[in-house]
């Protein structure tokens, strides 16, 4: 489908989404809508095993919300938006692919919030900051924020952050585990890429079961959650990967995975 301010491009295995809404891609009720349809979109391509999220814009990822719209609305036209973004992000923790999100700016709010429900969150260098800065505007995060902090960071440094609405560069998230890289500005994009294409090489469908098992499993009781990784193990033996992999391994040969 045609998108007002996300533009898709396929290379090899990887799907880059490319975020541009200026100045700052501010989250408004359209442009929400086209994430989730980009992300519904996205989980459904067969040949696709990575997805890259970033912003064309040069100074942010995603700055928060678009705070005219959101003073504007009625209460049901807020929860209405907060469970938009909350269904768009959903998406991206439940497709069958790893997502990557190429942090090249501020990512504060929802650009925080989307960025936490991606499988790996990378961050330029630089004086860019990420963080939940809502306490300070007198609301609450509402992509996510409250739920996904605490599992990334642990509960007590999540309220911290929260409650003060603190805001962080690159360093200070890393080192709270709140992403995983920092990589310097110059060649950032190319650096990302060169990561997915890595890991897009492998075993396709493997690499999503896993990705969903993890997730699923994770708030479980731990014979629940077994049962989860059977379910998944089970699919995936049927798959083309699993059958090549095992062959391959017979056969003293590096397989071919297709991701399917």
């Amino acid at each position: 489908m045609a998108y007002t301010f996300i533009t898709m491009k396929k290379d090899e295995r990887v799907l880059t989404i490319n975020l541009n809404r200026p100045p700052t891609n501010p989250l408004s009720s359209a442009f929400g809508q086209e994430l989730f349809k980009a992300f519904s979109e996205a989980s459904q391509m067969d040949d696709v095993t990575v997805v890259v999220i970033t912003s064309a814009q040069e100074k942010a990822f995603i700055a928060g919300a678009d705070i005219k719209e959101m003073a504007a609305m009625t209460l049901a036209e807020s929860e209405a938006f907060s469970k938009l973004l909350q269904n768009a992000n959903n998406t991206l923790e439940g497709m069958k692919k790893v997502v990557i999100a190429a942090i090249n700016g501020h990512a504060l709010g929802g650009g925080c919030e989307l960025a936490m429900a991606c499988d790996y969150r990378f961050m330029a260098a630089g004086k860019a900051l990420i963080g939940l800065p809502e306490a300070g505007l007198g609301i609450v995060p509402g992509a996510g924020g409250t739920q996904r902090l605490p599992r990334l960071v642990g509960v007590a440094k999540a309220k911290d952050i929260l409650l003060w609405g603190k805001v962080m560069g690159p360093d200070e998230a890393l080192a709270i585990g709140l992403i995983d890289r920092v990589i310097e500005a110059e060649g950032f994009m190319d650096e990302v890429m060169k990561f997915a294409h890595k890991l897009a090489s492998g075993a396709g469908k493997a690499l999503g079961y896993i990705k969903v098992a993890v997730n699923e499993g994770i708030d479980l009781p731990m014979e629940q959650a077994l049962a989860v990784e059977r379910r998944y193990g089970l699919e995936n033996l049927q798959t083309h990967d699993a059958k090549e992999g095992l062959t391959a391994f017979g056969e003293k040969r590096k397989p071919n995975f297709l991701s399917r």
